[in-house]
């Protein structure tokens, strides 16, 4: 990574920027520097924020964003060492909230209930669709933020973005999702595009079905779409392929059945995967397994398909870090501009940090731990 790639990103991100692209950038460089973010007001302390704190409330409700740019822009910027498991490009979606219990006037505020047992919790809530860049670490290249607003559903915006996605880059990509995209409202989207696959956890409770048997000469009626069931928490016959192999120390047993479909959606044939993690006498270290629907090529090695889904947790360490230091669901304005450009924001400070991750050098304090390297 080079000052020149940097300094092409801040050049291609203040032309995306149709007003204020200053105080943008100024903004941006400021929550690149803090250390921990308060409130989108206190950032205008940092010194490489040059205007008075007013300047905060009037960049984030007035600077024009021209998305189309950006996201190009965000696609080209794309750290030339990001790793593929494979030859494919690996991309995490996933929503997160931003709870907002006390504002009823919020615009466009929706319940963010998503699970029996949790409480009644109003807010926001934003898809988020980024590229995984090293194995073994949590960086990654966030490539698009979304609203999701109170209609449509975390999988009908998720399977936009996927679309958009696939329609800005032509390279084989595998997208990994949480068992919150497991239905056909997502997944129907993996028709329409040919170079993009989908690689999501499905509940135990799942059932798909198996192609159904052809159809006998001079037969009337409907052709069937469905064969026999096929439950996740009982297969009801024996996996087509399976292996095993280590993951660092840990012992992980794969079997795969190929030929399955989802009950509305008998064009999408997929194949299903059951990962478990062994204890060192061979017994399963959990009691349920995990279970991943992929839709792509079924001569792709199980045990890649493993490891792309286990990198999808990374997604998750960016959203820890982007709402413990740069205050991401910090803002509190009922202005629904303000609030989503925080969020552009954010991301774009955590571009910069992903983009300066060669350039600095790490200076702990004495009594953290010390790494040798080797």
């Amino acid at each position: 990574m080079t000052d020149k790639l940097l300094q092409q990103f801040r050049n291609a991100v203040y032309q995306s920027f149709q007003k204020r692209p200053d105080a943008v950038l100024d903004l941006i460089d400021a929550l690149t520097v803090a250390g921990h973010v308060g409130s989108p007001v206190a950032v205008s302390e940092e010194a490489f924020f040059r205007r008075k704190f007013s300047m905060v409330y009037d960049t984030l409700c007035h600077a024009v964003i021209d998305f189309d740019r950006l996201l190009y822009t965000l696609l080209a910027s794309q750290p030339e060492n990001s790793e593929k498991i494979g030859g494919y490009e690996i991309y995490g979606l996933d929503a997160t909230k931003d709870e907002r219990p006390d504002a009823e006037t919020l615009p466009k505020r929706c319940c963010l209930k998503t699970q029996k047992d949790e409480p009644l919790v109003y807010g926001h809530k934003y898809s988020w669709l980024v590229r995984l860049v090293q194995w073994g670490t949590s960086w990654v290249a966030p490539q698009d933020v979304l609203r999701i607003d109170p209609e449509p559903t975390d999988s009908q915006v998720g399977s936009l973005q996927v679309k958009e996605l696939s329609e800005r880059n032509s390279h084989p990509k595998v997208v990994v999702e949480d068992s919150l995209y497991g239905n056909h409202l997502f997944l129907a989207v993996f028709l329409l595009v040919t170079n993009t696959f989908a690689l999501v956890r499905m509940r135990i409770t799942n059932v798909l079905y198996e192609k159904p048997e052809p159809r006998k000469p001079g037969k009337k009626g409907a052709t069937k779409k469905h064969g026999a069931k096929f439950k996740l928490s009982s297969p009801s016959r024996s996996a087509d392929c399976e292996e095993e192999f280590l993951l660092g120390s840990q012992t992980v047993r794969l079997k795969a059945w190929k030929g399955l479909h989802l009950k509305k959606l008998p064009e999408l044939v997929v194949m299903m995967l059951r990962v478990e993690f062994l204890k060192p006498d061979g017994t399963p270290r959990y009691k349920q397994p995990m279970w991943l629907l992929w839709s792509g090529p079924t001569n792709v090695p199980l045990q890649e398909l493993c490891r792309m889904y286990l990198w999808r947790f990374a997604i998750e360490h960016m959203f820890r870090f982007l709402k413990q230091n740069l205050g991401l669901n910090s803002s509190r304005s009922n202005d629904l501009v303000a609030t989503e450009q925080w969020m552009w924001m954010c991301a774009l400070a955590y571009w910069q940090l992903l983009l300066m991750r060669d350039l600095v050098e790490t200076n702990p304090p004495a009594w953290y731990p010390r790494f040798r390297d080797g």
